[in-house]
């Protein structure tokens, strides 16, 4: 018998750039397949393509190390 999966309700902040991406694969898929799917489903296909990808989390690290040095070196906090 298949065990039911927990999910866990996470929110997050996105900038509008990020959300206007989102729904351009939303609206694409609904264009070309006549399905409506949440933002939630595209994050969550998002993440699992990523958990295949090798390097994913190497270049998460980096970038965030840049973000870190620019944030100081403009004088601001990082969050």
């Amino acid at each position: 018998m298949k065990e039911k999966e927990i999910l866990h309700k996470i929110i997050s902040f996105i900038g509008r750039v990020e959300l206007d991406y989102l729904d351009e694969i939303i609206y694409d898929i609904y264009f070309s397949t006549g399905k409506k799917i949440p933002r939630s489903h595209i994050i969550r296909k998002i993440i699992q393509m990523s958990k295949k990808s090798h390097n994913f989390n190497k270049e998460i690290i980096q970038e965030l190390k840049e973000e870190k040095k620019t944030s100081f070196k403009k004088g601001g906090k990082n969050v």
